[in-house]
This record gives structure tokens, sequence and C-alpha cells, in this order.
């Protein structure tokens, strides 16, 4: 009796597991299921992702292209613009240099003394002017041919340039004339400056038999100056002075340095 007990309720432990492992077996599917259909979308999202990636790639690509060849366009642009500008800077430069002499000419001169009148009245410094006079120049002409001339302009320019500062302007003031602009320069260092260019000019080996000064080429010098002020008149007053010394360096026989020393100047 006991023995056909102990068949049963093994028989029926059986079937309880064979009962857990079916549910256990259909529990297992539906989470296959699950996690296959989990699978697939998380395939899908990379998948989708992966073709944004590639797509945003692709734009980042042809969006660097674009940047590089705009880089390349404004580069070129740049170096046009600044090859322009050397050339406008070139071309203002030799608009501002004497053919002849090769020394600066009056628009020059005339942009030089007008920013250092400002500067020195702001500053309370001395400012000087000399005009320089290559004497009886006409008759050189005459006497040797404009070809002379013009190599004995060229020379004098070089000589007069050679006597003064690196800060001070020699410039061609019109025919055989000649300016230099001394900056911070008192009347009696203008006087030596002065002198210094018609002794050096005199002692070059430049013939001049017409001259009624000299036997060779030589220059009179007319010299002003002044510390300018709001009182003490306007820039052409310094010019008309330095002509009028010009004048009377002339006037007294020409080879010579003509000067105006005011109570001003001996401050």
């Amino acid at each position: 009796m006991s023995c056909i007990t102990s068949e049963k309720l093994e028989l029926e432990r059986l079937r309880q597991e064979n009962q857990d492992l079916q549910i256990a077996l259909q529990a297992a599917t539906e989470h296959g299921d699950a996690l296959k259909e989990h699978l697939f979308r998380v395939t899908g999202a990379l998948r989708d992702e992966i073709r944004g990636h590639r797509v945003a790639r692709e734009q980042c690509d042809r969006l660097l292209q674009r940047l590089t060849r705009e880089k390349d366009d404004l580069e070129l642009l740049v170096q046009i613009l600044i090859d322009q500008g050397d050339l406008s800077a070139e071309e203002g430069e030799k608009a501002r240099i004497d053919d002849l002499t090769q020394i600066p000419n009056r628009l020059r001169l005339n942009e030089f003394i007008a920013r250092e009148w400002d500067r020195h009245l702001a500053v309370q410094q001395p400012l000087s002017l000399l005009i320089c006079d290559i004497d009886y120049f006409k008759l050189f002409n005459d006497r040797y041919g404009h070809q002379a001339g013009d190599e004995c302009l060229r020379t004098v320019a070089r000589t007069i340039h050679s006597c003064f500062r690196s800060t001070d302007l020699v410039a061609r003031y019109g025919g055989e004339e000649f300016a230099v602009v001394l900056p911070n320069t008192d009347i009696y260092i203008a006087c030596e400056l002065g002198e210094r260019a018609r002794v050096t000019v005199e002692n070059m080996p430049l013939p001049h038999a017409c001259s009624r000064a000299s036997d060779r080429i030589t220059i009179s010098v007319g010299i002003a100056s002044t510390t300018p002020t709001v009182t003490s008149g306007a820039l052409s007053t310094l010019i008309e002075k330095a002509d009028a010394n010009l004048y009377q360096a002339k006037h007294e026989g020409r080879n010579r340095v003509a000067h105006c020393v005011t109570k001003e100047n001996s401050k």
C-alpha cells in the first residue's frame, strides 16, 4: 500500500516539475521575445544614430571645404589689398621725391614743415628753416649747358644733404633753390649748419667761370628761426623771413649766410 502511495507522490512530483518547466520555458520564450524586440529596437536606434553621425560628418566636411575656400579667397583678397596699399604708398612716396635730384620735393617739404610747426607749437621748441640758392645758376646753364646744369643741381643736392642730420629735411624748393627744415634747432645751431653747407659746396671741385662770387659753384643761404606760439605769427612768417634773409645774402654779394637774430631767438 505504501509502495503505491510513493509512486503516486513521485508521479505528482514529476508532473509538477514538468509543469514548472513548461511555465519556465514559456517565461523564457516570452523573455527571449522581449529581448529580441529590445535588441531590434536598440539596433535600429544605433543604425539611425550612425546614419545621423554620417550625415553630420558629411555636412561638417562640406562646411569645412567651404570655409577653406572662403579662407583662401580672403587671404588672396588681403594680399591683393596689401599689394595695392604698398603700390599706393610707393606711388605716394614717389610723388614726394624730386625726379631730378632724388631728394624730397616741394610737396614733401610743405607737409613736413606744417607738421613740425604744429608739433613745435605744442612742445614749445625752436624750429629753424634754411633756404639755399645756387649763385648765378642761370649763367652756369648758359655757359656749360643744361645737362651740366642738371648734374650741378644733383651734385649740390647731395652735398647739402650730407651736411645735415637725419632728423632734418633737405628738399628741392624750386629751380636752383633748396630748403632745409631743422626741428628742435635754435638760430645759432642753424647758422652753424648753414655755414657748414655753404663751405662744403664752395669746396666742391665744380668750376663756375661766369660767377661773380667765386670761380666755382657757391650758394647763398637765408636762415630764420622761431619758437612757434599762438602770438608768434603763422608758418608763412617763418618762410618769409628765411626768404628775406636769402635776398639779403644775395644783396651783400652772395656766397654767404644771412640771418636775423632777434630777442626771441636769444632767449
